[in-house]
């Protein structure tokens, strides 16, 4: 009597467990279906009124005029508005800072060329972190930089302005794109091998940069192809070295400044579309076919070659995310051996 007791006792305890445990499960049945019907509505809503695209350099820029073109050809394909919105300062550090304090919902994203995430960080003091605040998107163009002067500069070559700058300490002055870009890394480590001073007066972008180099106030200045392509054709500038680890195609006659011994000196950079961290993954993949397509245009593409940054098969979602802390570390260890620091 009393082991039945016992084994009736044994059974109900049983059923409850297991009552339990359908409960529990039907309850996270019910949680995942819901979020992906959630997710698949919302993907589906997306995008319901205009994306603010927050644009990390000045008009003119070649980030700016990449991004326009294809928010242009994109506002086209969603049915909705995509507005650039110019906050440059910083070397895009300004609107990242912005956009990593934005909900992650897709209405507000950031275009930028990559030094505001892999190097700008490493030597200023951000109000984001490159690696965990922002979802990357995609490329949408590669960023050639070379070291100019005006055509009627007496500096012939690179060599001819660190002769001149070790002969004449603090009299060259060099105008670069913002402090922790790329150009500022090239030139510090530039500075410590050859043991000169060079003045490194940083700007907001491309454009005024260009002008300053232009107006006489400056001896020279780093920026990207974009910003002086214009007037190398017209001939008021003369590129004297690239920073990159090829030459630029458009410019054959101009070393690299890793050809002229400066091993540190490469970088490889990029322009990319970043949203805040959070934002959902099929928003994103959304977004990332769209620009995909705003980008297989042909307007999309004559304008890139004009600009030399096109490129063939861009970067997007996990490889972008990849390619950026790559460039992150890289520069990181290349600040260790040039000794620069925060």
């Amino acid at each position: 009597m009393k082991q039945a007791i016992v084994e009736l006792n044994r059974r109900r305890t049983l059923r409850k467990r297991c009552s339990a445990f359908k409960k529990i499960l039907f309850l996270a049945m019910f949680i995942v279906a819901f979020l992906g019907w959630s997710q698949n509505g919302q993907t589906q809503e997306y995008p319901a009124r205009a994306i603010t695209m927050l644009i990390g350099n000045a008009p003119g820029a070649g980030t700016d005029v990449g991004v326009r073109m294809i928010a242009q050809e994109a506002t086209k394909i969603l049915g909705q508005e995509i507005i650039p919105v110019n906050k440059p300062g910083g070397g895009g550090a300004v609107s990242a800072g912005v956009l990593a304090v934005s909900k992650g919902d897709g209405y507000t994203l950031l275009a930028a060329s990559s030094p505001a995430l892999t190097s700008i960080p490493l030597v200023e003091s951000v109000p984001y972190d490159p690696l965990k605040d922002f979802t990357p998107i995609i490329q949408f163009g590669s960023l050639g930089t070379a070291i100019i002067v005006r055509s009627d500069s007496p500096h012939k070559s690179f060599k001819d302005l660190i002769d001149f700058a070790r002969k004449n300490p603090g009299k060259v002055s060099l105008g670069i794109t913002g402090m922790g870009g790329s150009t500022h890394l090239c030139m510090m480590h530039v500075m410590q091998e050859e043991k000169v001073n060079i003045v490194l007066i940083p700007f907001g972008g491309a454009t005024p940069t260009v002008t300053t180099l232009l107006g006489g106030h400056v001896s020279a200045c780093a920026v990207s192809t974009s910003g002086f392509l214009s007037h190398l054709k017209a001939g008021k500038v003369r590129v004297l070295a690239c920073t990159q680890e090829k030459r630029i195609e458009s410019i054959p006659g101009a070393p690299t400044l890793l050809e002229l011994g400066y091993p540190y000196a490469a970088v490889v950079d990029m322009y990319v579309i970043v949203a805040p961290k959070g934002t959902p993954p099929a928003v994103v993949k959304r977004l990332e076919e769209v620009f995909r397509k705003a980008m297989d245009t042909t307007a999309f593409k004559n304008m890139a070659e004009n600009f030399q940054m096109y490129v063939e098969n861009p970067l997007a979602g996990q490889r972008l995310k990849e390619s950026i802390e790559r460039q992150y570390n890289n520069n990181k260890e290349i600040m260790r051996k040039a000794r620069v620091s925060k």
